[in-house]
């Protein structure tokens, strides 16, 4: 399966990198086709050995924008166009400015989309004390639960920037899914892990349907020697650690 990152979408000029316009969301999803999936089916078949390369693609949207409400729950997932997909919260962020409010987030959770945890206040979590470390993850995972009156199992890396000490804190915090900006298919080197192609507006719709394709194909060199020599994942251990 693929995952895709989208952040906030915008009607026209995008304010930065990582917005996007409706418009180019929409090419995105022609090319998608028929292969997008709810979170509930993504998640019945994450670790399903059957699960093949071709088996759907992910919607995620990281940062809690406004327009997960206006633009992809209203305009989308209210009109059937797309199957569901999963928002991930920075909780300090709740109702400020462009962003959304308790109560679109807890219709959207009741309305076919998924609700994730994104920390606190969007840190850089790898270069956090251990105190605030068990902050980000925990608080932000009750206050979610709390309001959305359900359990909070899926987590996505602010910045994408994760450690080994980030990942083993937040599975002792009781999340079971962890959500990466890393290249490739969904299974990450951890049975844990998630990778995501983070879509930013320089990637045209020819670099989306490459990745469509087949979403190793941007890897590089060292990752597919590596695989080769099934060292890949000891490789990102270290790395990682």
């Amino acid at each position: 399966m693929i995952v895709l990152n989208y952040h906030e979408l915008v009607e026209t000029s995008p304010t930065n990198a990582w917005c996007l316009t409706h418009d180019a969301f929409d090419a995105h999803l022609a090319l998608c086709g028929d292969m997008l999936i709810s979170p509930q089916n993504f998640m019945d078949h994450w670790s399903h050995p059957k699960t093949g390369r071709n088996s759907g693609i992910l919607l995620t949207f990281d940062d809690g924008f406004l327009s997960d409400y206006t633009h992809v729950y209203n305009r989308y997932i209210m009109t059937g166009r797309i199957p569901g997909f999963i928002s991930f919260i920075p909780v300090d962020f709740v109702g400020t400015a462009g962003r959304m409010d308790w109560t679109m987030i807890e219709e959207i959770s009741r309305g076919g989309g998924v609700i994730g945890s994104h920390g606190m206040a969007h840190a850089d979590l790898t270069t956090v004390s251990d105190v605030e470390l068990s902050r980000e993850l925990k608080m932000s995972k009750s206050i979610l639960e709390h309001h959305l009156g359900k359990e909070v199992p899926l987590f996505a890396f602010p910045y994408g920037r994760f450690s080994r000490r980030v990942w083993d804190a937040a599975l002792k915090a009781g999340y079971t899914h962890l959500f990466t900006i890393q290249l490739g298919y969904h299974r990450g080197f951890e049975s844990f892990l998630c990778s995501r192609l983070c879509l930013t507006n320089n990637m045209d719709a020819e670099y989306m349907r490459q990745h469509l394709l087949d979403p190793n194909t941007k890897r590089g060199i060292a990752w597919k020697v590596s695989t080769k020599l099934g060292l890949y994942r000891p490789l990102m251990r270290w790395r990682y650690r």
